[in-house]
């Protein structure tokens, strides 16, 4: 009897283990990885609470905001097709290939380029718990295209 009390006591604790394992918050470096151009460089990465609140100060869910700027001497076209084709929904995708792969996405682009020193290009994807913003720029005399990758994410209970 009491080996039976033990093995029931082992077999819970493992199992608690494992779904506290599965059930870990997302990294920075996780989050960021699927977004990053390639060959960039990263000028510093931050996550912090994102405070989902209501108009009356209540938090209505757990969310998480990140943020990085990765530097690349790609120009901004080369730049905006990397993520075009990333960004385009195809039957092959998975959750492997992008992230968001089953839950569906609208991607809005928006060039503010015009009568401007400097190339701005803005990119948003936006998916049922997440909202990634991407801008791209360029100054004429910069050697290095910029993206600042901005992006919220509302958790769920097992994260």
């Amino acid at each position: 009897m009491r080996y039976r009390i033990f093995w029931l006591i082992a077999i819970l604790l493992v199992s608690i283990s494992i779904s506290d394992a599965s059930a870990e918050s997302p990294s920075l470096m996780t989050m960021i990885l699927p977004w990053q151009y390639p060959d960039s460089t990263s000028r510093g990465a931050s996550m912090s609470d994102g405070a989902t609140m209501s108009p009356d100060g209540q938090r209505t869910c757990q969310s998480i905001t990140c943020k990085t700027t990765m530097v690349t001497d790609a120009t901004v076209d080369e730049v905006l097709n990397y993520y075009a084709l990333k960004l385009k929904p195809t039957k092959d995708e998975t959750t492997d290939t992008f992230p968001f792969a089953t839950a569906g996405r609208s991607v809005v682009v928006s060039d503010d380029s015009a009568d401007r020193p400097f190339a701005m290009h803005t990119v948003l994807v936006n998916t049922s718990r997440s909202s990634t913003t991407l801008i791209i720029t360029r100054g004429k005399d910069e050697a290095q295209t910029h993206i600042a990758w901005k992006h919220y994410r509302r958790l769920t209970n097992d994260e």
